[in-house]
Protein backbone atom coordinates (compact mmCIF):
# COMPACT_ATOMS: atom_id res chain seq x y z
CA UNK A 1 0.00 0.00 0.00
CA UNK A 2 2.64 2.26 1.05
CA UNK A 3 4.79 2.13 -2.10
CA UNK A 4 0.99 2.54 -4.15
CA UNK A 5 0.65 6.28 -2.55
CA UNK A 6 4.32 6.88 -2.97
CA UNK A 7 3.74 6.65 -6.59
CA UNK A 8 0.29 8.28 -6.68
CA UNK A 9 1.40 12.00 -7.01
CA UNK A 10 3.97 10.45 -10.11
CA UNK A 11 0.89 9.02 -11.10
CA UNK A 12 -1.43 11.86 -11.27
CA UNK A 13 1.64 14.27 -11.81
CA UNK A 14 2.06 11.93 -15.36
CA UNK A 15 -1.37 12.36 -15.94
CA UNK A 16 -1.55 15.75 -16.04
CA UNK A 17 1.37 16.82 -17.79
CA UNK A 18 0.16 16.11 -21.27
CA UNK A 19 -2.26 18.73 -20.65
CA UNK A 20 0.50 21.31 -19.48
CA UNK A 21 1.50 22.75 -22.94
CA UNK A 22 -1.93 22.42 -24.76
CA UNK A 23 -3.40 25.08 -21.60
CA UNK A 24 -0.08 27.06 -22.33
CA UNK A 25 -1.32 27.24 -26.33
CA UNK A 26 -4.84 29.23 -25.14
CA UNK A 27 -5.10 32.39 -26.75
CA UNK A 28 -4.64 34.83 -24.50
CA UNK A 29 -7.09 37.74 -25.41
CA UNK A 30 -5.91 41.50 -25.83
CA UNK A 31 -9.19 44.07 -26.05
CA UNK A 32 -8.31 47.06 -27.49
CA UNK A 33 -11.06 50.00 -27.25
CA UNK A 34 -12.30 51.53 -30.62
CA UNK A 35 -12.01 55.18 -30.80
CA UNK A 36 -12.30 55.41 -34.35
CA UNK A 37 -13.20 52.39 -36.27
CA UNK A 38 -12.21 48.58 -35.98
CA UNK A 39 -10.63 48.23 -39.10
CA UNK A 40 -8.23 51.07 -37.87
CA UNK A 41 -7.82 50.10 -35.02
CA UNK A 42 -7.13 46.59 -35.63
CA UNK A 43 -4.25 47.66 -38.92
CA UNK A 44 -2.54 50.20 -36.04
CA UNK A 45 -2.05 47.38 -33.77
CA UNK A 46 -1.53 44.17 -35.40
CA UNK A 47 2.12 44.32 -35.60
CA UNK A 48 2.54 45.14 -32.27
CA UNK A 49 0.59 41.58 -31.30
CA UNK A 50 3.05 39.87 -33.86
CA UNK A 51 5.94 41.62 -31.62
CA UNK A 52 4.47 40.51 -28.20
CA UNK A 53 3.56 36.37 -29.91
CA UNK A 54 7.21 36.35 -30.95
CA UNK A 55 8.99 37.82 -27.94
CA UNK A 56 6.99 36.23 -24.74
CA UNK A 57 5.84 32.79 -27.00
CA UNK A 58 2.30 33.41 -25.96
CA UNK A 59 -0.71 33.09 -28.37
CA UNK A 60 -1.90 36.83 -27.73
CA UNK A 61 -4.97 37.82 -30.13
CA UNK A 62 -6.13 41.30 -30.25
CA UNK A 63 -9.78 41.81 -30.16
CA UNK A 64 -11.64 44.35 -31.35
CA UNK A 65 -14.97 45.30 -29.98
CA UNK A 66 -16.83 47.96 -31.79
CA UNK A 67 -18.50 49.42 -28.38
CA UNK A 68 -16.84 50.00 -24.61
CA UNK A 69 -19.34 48.06 -23.59
CA UNK A 70 -18.31 45.23 -25.56
CA UNK A 71 -15.12 45.39 -24.32
CA UNK A 72 -15.71 46.02 -20.55
CA UNK A 73 -18.18 42.64 -21.11
CA UNK A 74 -15.37 40.44 -22.90
CA UNK A 75 -12.64 41.24 -19.74
CA UNK A 76 -15.85 40.46 -17.36
CA UNK A 77 -16.90 37.29 -18.42
CA UNK A 78 -13.22 36.54 -19.22
CA UNK A 79 -13.44 36.25 -22.62
CA UNK A 80 -10.61 38.67 -22.68
CA UNK A 81 -7.57 38.60 -20.45
CA UNK A 82 -6.28 41.84 -20.40
CA UNK A 83 -7.05 45.22 -22.13
CA UNK A 84 -6.63 48.62 -23.19
CA UNK A 85 -10.07 51.11 -21.57
CA UNK A 86 -10.42 54.24 -21.17
CA UNK A 87 -10.28 55.08 -17.19
CA UNK A 88 -14.11 55.30 -16.73
CA UNK A 89 -14.02 51.76 -18.27
CA UNK A 90 -11.74 50.32 -16.20
CA UNK A 91 -13.45 51.60 -13.23
CA UNK A 92 -16.23 49.71 -14.57
CA UNK A 93 -14.61 46.41 -14.91
CA UNK A 94 -13.00 47.12 -11.33
CA UNK A 95 -16.43 46.85 -9.72
CA UNK A 96 -17.50 43.74 -12.08
CA UNK A 97 -14.77 41.74 -12.29
CA UNK A 98 -11.36 40.24 -10.81
CA UNK A 99 -9.18 42.38 -12.99
CA UNK A 100 -6.81 45.60 -12.14
CA UNK A 101 -4.58 48.24 -13.79
CA UNK A 102 -0.78 47.31 -14.64
CA UNK A 103 0.05 49.49 -16.68
CA UNK A 104 -1.06 53.23 -18.57
CA UNK A 105 0.24 54.52 -22.08
CA UNK A 106 2.79 56.81 -22.89
CA UNK A 107 2.83 59.29 -25.88
CA UNK A 108 5.20 60.57 -27.93
CA UNK A 109 4.86 63.66 -26.63
CA UNK A 110 5.72 62.83 -22.85
CA UNK A 111 2.11 64.21 -22.17
CA UNK A 112 0.70 63.18 -18.85
CA UNK A 113 -2.86 63.09 -19.76
CA UNK A 114 -5.38 64.81 -22.19
CA UNK A 115 -7.94 66.82 -22.36
CA UNK A 116 -12.21 66.75 -23.28
CA UNK A 117 -13.02 68.86 -25.86
CA UNK A 118 -16.46 69.88 -27.93
CA UNK A 119 -16.09 71.03 -30.90
CA UNK A 120 -18.26 72.12 -33.58
CA UNK A 121 -17.75 73.50 -37.25
CA UNK A 122 -16.42 76.46 -37.98
CA UNK A 123 -18.97 77.50 -40.52
CA UNK A 124 -21.94 76.21 -38.38
CA UNK A 125 -24.64 78.30 -36.62
CA UNK A 126 -23.20 77.81 -32.98
CA UNK A 127 -19.76 80.04 -32.33
CA UNK A 128 -19.96 79.17 -28.65
CA UNK A 129 -19.88 76.86 -25.73
CA UNK A 130 -22.48 79.56 -24.27
CA UNK A 131 -25.05 80.10 -27.10
CA UNK A 132 -25.21 75.66 -27.38
CA UNK A 133 -25.88 75.48 -23.78
CA UNK A 134 -28.29 78.45 -23.56
CA UNK A 135 -31.30 77.23 -25.98
CA UNK A 136 -32.67 73.83 -25.03
CA UNK A 137 -33.77 71.51 -27.43
CA UNK A 138 -32.59 73.74 -30.42
CA UNK A 139 -28.86 71.80 -31.21
CA UNK A 140 -28.08 68.43 -32.15
CA UNK A 141 -25.55 66.93 -29.79
CA UNK A 142 -22.93 64.01 -29.95
CA UNK A 143 -21.38 62.42 -27.02
CA UNK A 144 -19.18 59.00 -26.15
CA UNK A 145 -20.75 55.97 -24.44
CA UNK A 146 -21.36 56.20 -21.19
CA UNK A 147 -17.99 54.47 -20.61
CA UNK A 148 -15.92 57.02 -22.53
CA UNK A 149 -13.87 59.15 -20.06
CA UNK A 150 -13.54 62.00 -22.46
CA UNK A 151 -16.77 61.45 -24.40
CA UNK A 152 -19.12 61.41 -21.11
CA UNK A 153 -17.42 61.32 -18.10
CA UNK A 154 -15.25 64.29 -17.73
CA UNK A 155 -17.97 67.10 -20.25
CA UNK A 156 -21.13 65.30 -17.31
CA UNK A 157 -19.31 66.82 -14.55
CA UNK A 158 -17.65 69.81 -15.89
CA UNK A 159 -19.79 70.90 -18.40
CA UNK A 160 -23.36 69.67 -17.67
CA UNK A 161 -24.21 68.85 -14.12
CA UNK A 162 -23.04 71.87 -12.59
CA UNK A 163 -25.50 73.75 -14.86
CA UNK A 164 -28.45 71.31 -13.90
CA UNK A 165 -28.48 69.91 -17.70
CA UNK A 166 -29.13 66.60 -18.82
CA UNK A 167 -28.12 66.21 -22.20
CA UNK A 168 -31.12 63.81 -23.05
CA UNK A 169 -33.35 66.45 -22.73
CA UNK A 170 -31.49 69.22 -23.63
CA UNK A 171 -30.43 68.17 -27.27
CA UNK A 172 -32.22 67.56 -29.60
CA UNK A 173 -31.14 64.88 -31.38
CA UNK A 174 -28.40 63.53 -28.75
CA UNK A 175 -26.47 60.69 -30.14
CA UNK A 176 -24.00 58.24 -28.90
CA UNK A 177 -20.98 56.57 -30.48
CA UNK A 178 -17.46 56.27 -30.99
CA UNK A 179 -14.84 59.34 -31.20
CA UNK A 180 -14.93 58.83 -35.04
CA UNK A 181 -18.39 58.69 -35.45
CA UNK A 182 -19.27 61.82 -33.43
CA UNK A 183 -17.28 63.53 -35.61
CA UNK A 184 -18.41 62.55 -38.55
CA UNK A 185 -22.13 63.66 -36.94
CA UNK A 186 -21.11 67.55 -36.47
CA UNK A 187 -18.55 67.25 -39.86
CA UNK A 188 -21.95 65.63 -42.08
CA UNK A 189 -24.01 68.35 -40.39
CA UNK A 190 -26.31 65.46 -38.33
CA UNK A 191 -25.56 67.57 -34.93
CA UNK A 192 -24.09 70.91 -34.45
CA UNK A 193 -21.58 69.99 -31.86
CA UNK A 194 -20.14 66.85 -30.40
CA UNK A 195 -17.28 65.65 -27.38
CA UNK A 196 -14.12 64.54 -28.56
CA UNK A 197 -10.14 64.64 -27.50
CA UNK A 198 -7.16 66.24 -27.74
CA UNK A 199 -5.83 63.32 -28.64
CA UNK A 200 -8.28 62.55 -31.43
CA UNK A 201 -8.00 65.85 -32.52
CA UNK A 202 -3.81 65.70 -33.02
CA UNK A 203 -4.30 62.82 -34.74
CA UNK A 204 -6.78 64.28 -37.24
CA UNK A 205 -4.57 67.32 -37.71
CA UNK A 206 -1.81 65.22 -38.81
CA UNK A 207 -3.86 62.69 -41.41
CA UNK A 208 -6.45 65.19 -42.77
CA UNK A 209 -5.11 68.42 -41.90
CA UNK A 210 -7.92 70.09 -43.79
CA UNK A 211 -10.79 68.05 -41.80
CA UNK A 212 -9.12 69.44 -38.60
CA UNK A 213 -8.89 72.88 -39.91
CA UNK A 214 -12.42 73.15 -40.85
CA UNK A 215 -13.67 72.20 -36.52
CA UNK A 216 -14.40 74.90 -33.54
CA UNK A 217 -13.24 73.95 -30.31
CA UNK A 218 -15.61 75.31 -27.95
CA UNK A 219 -14.51 74.15 -24.70
CA UNK A 220 -11.53 72.42 -23.19
CA UNK A 221 -11.73 70.49 -19.77
CA UNK A 222 -8.83 69.82 -17.07
CA UNK A 223 -6.24 67.16 -17.67
CA UNK A 224 -7.27 63.65 -17.93
CA UNK A 225 -4.51 61.17 -17.17
CA UNK A 226 -3.46 58.67 -19.91
CA UNK A 227 -5.76 55.49 -20.55
CA UNK A 228 -4.35 52.25 -18.13
CA UNK A 229 -3.90 48.83 -19.59
CA UNK A 230 -5.52 45.92 -17.26
CA UNK A 231 -5.23 42.21 -16.73
CA UNK A 232 -6.96 39.64 -14.86
CA UNK A 233 -5.66 39.28 -11.35
CA UNK A 234 -6.22 35.15 -12.29
CA UNK A 235 -3.67 35.36 -14.88
CA UNK A 236 -0.66 32.87 -14.14
CA UNK A 237 2.15 34.50 -12.22
CA UNK A 238 4.40 33.13 -15.39
CA UNK A 239 2.09 34.81 -18.12
CA UNK A 240 1.99 37.92 -16.31
CA UNK A 241 5.71 38.05 -15.88
CA UNK A 242 6.18 37.83 -19.58
CA UNK A 243 3.37 40.48 -20.62
CA UNK A 244 5.30 43.16 -18.01
CA UNK A 245 8.66 42.07 -19.48
CA UNK A 246 7.46 42.62 -22.76
CA UNK A 247 5.36 45.79 -22.04
CA UNK A 248 7.67 47.68 -20.12
CA UNK A 249 10.42 47.11 -22.67
CA UNK A 250 9.29 47.73 -25.71
CA UNK A 251 9.67 50.79 -27.92
CA UNK A 252 13.98 51.05 -27.62
CA UNK A 253 14.08 49.80 -31.27
CA UNK A 254 13.36 51.88 -34.73
CA UNK A 255 10.87 49.47 -35.80
CA UNK A 256 9.29 49.27 -32.28
CA UNK A 257 9.17 52.75 -31.85
CA UNK A 258 7.37 52.97 -36.02
CA UNK A 259 4.87 50.93 -34.68
CA UNK A 260 3.90 52.31 -31.28
CA UNK A 261 3.53 55.51 -33.23
CA UNK A 262 1.24 53.93 -35.46
CA UNK A 263 -0.78 53.15 -32.01
CA UNK A 264 -2.44 56.40 -31.63
CA UNK A 265 0.94 57.76 -31.59
CA UNK A 266 2.46 56.39 -28.38
CA UNK A 267 6.05 55.93 -27.02
CA UNK A 268 5.39 52.94 -24.86
CA UNK A 269 4.14 51.78 -21.18
CA UNK A 270 4.74 51.86 -17.56
CA UNK A 271 3.76 50.50 -14.54
CA UNK A 272 0.24 51.45 -13.05
CA UNK A 273 -1.95 50.92 -10.29
CA UNK A 274 -5.59 51.19 -9.59
CA UNK A 275 -4.88 54.51 -7.82
CA UNK A 276 -4.96 56.27 -10.97
CA UNK A 277 -8.31 55.89 -11.57
CA UNK A 278 -9.23 57.58 -8.08
CA UNK A 279 -9.78 60.87 -10.22
CA UNK A 280 -12.32 59.05 -12.11
CA UNK A 281 -14.13 57.66 -9.20
CA UNK A 282 -14.28 61.15 -7.92
CA UNK A 283 -16.10 62.53 -11.15
CA UNK A 284 -18.45 59.81 -11.27
CA UNK A 285 -19.10 59.91 -7.71
CA UNK A 286 -20.12 64.01 -8.22
CA UNK A 287 -21.96 63.74 -11.27
CA UNK A 288 -24.24 60.74 -10.15
CA UNK A 289 -24.76 62.31 -6.38
CA UNK A 290 -25.70 65.73 -8.22
CA UNK A 291 -28.09 64.35 -10.94
CA UNK A 292 -29.62 62.64 -7.77
CA UNK A 293 -30.09 65.91 -6.00
CA UNK A 294 -31.26 67.43 -9.21
CA UNK A 295 -33.90 64.97 -10.48
CA UNK A 296 -37.42 66.19 -9.91
CA UNK A 297 -39.25 63.18 -10.18
CA UNK A 298 -37.67 61.44 -7.12
CA UNK A 299 -39.28 61.83 -3.86
CA UNK A 300 -37.03 63.18 -0.95
CA UNK A 301 -37.11 59.34 0.40
CA UNK A 302 -35.84 58.31 -3.12
CA UNK A 303 -32.80 60.31 -3.08
CA UNK A 304 -31.84 59.59 0.43
CA UNK A 305 -32.12 56.20 -0.46
CA UNK A 306 -30.31 56.62 -4.04
CA UNK A 307 -27.16 58.67 -2.10
CA UNK A 308 -26.73 56.11 0.48
CA UNK A 309 -26.66 53.52 -1.92
CA UNK A 310 -23.54 55.45 -4.20
CA UNK A 311 -21.95 56.61 -0.55
CA UNK A 312 -21.37 52.33 -0.66
CA UNK A 313 -20.37 52.26 -3.67
CA UNK A 314 -17.97 55.17 -3.58
CA UNK A 315 -16.50 53.59 0.05
CA UNK A 316 -16.21 50.06 -1.98
CA UNK A 317 -14.36 51.60 -5.15
CA UNK A 318 -12.32 53.31 -2.98
CA UNK A 319 -10.87 50.49 -1.21
CA UNK A 320 -10.65 48.30 -4.56
CA UNK A 321 -8.69 51.88 -6.00
CA UNK A 322 -6.52 51.70 -2.88
CA UNK A 323 -5.49 48.08 -2.87
CA UNK A 324 -1.79 47.61 -3.16
CA UNK A 325 -0.04 45.01 -5.68
CA UNK A 326 3.15 44.43 -6.91
CA UNK A 327 4.14 43.52 -10.41
CA UNK A 328 5.80 40.50 -11.48
CA UNK A 329 9.98 40.11 -11.17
Amino acid sequence: MRRLLLKLPFVVASAWWPLVPALAQEPLVFAVITTTTVDDTRASWEPFFADMRAATGLDVQGFYPPTYAAAIDALVTNKAHLAWLSSKAALDCIERANVEVFGQLVDASGSPGYRSIVIARRDGPVPTMDQLLSKPRTYGFAMGEVSSTSGHAMPSYALFVPRGIRPEDHFVPLIRGTHGQSLDAVLRGQVHAATYNTEELQRLKASQPARAASLRVLWESALIPKDPLLWRKDLPLSVRTRLSKFLFGYGKAAPEKQRLKLMFDLAGFKPSTNQQLQFVLEIEDFKQRSEVLLDSRMTEAQKSERLADLRDRYARLARALQSQHTLPP
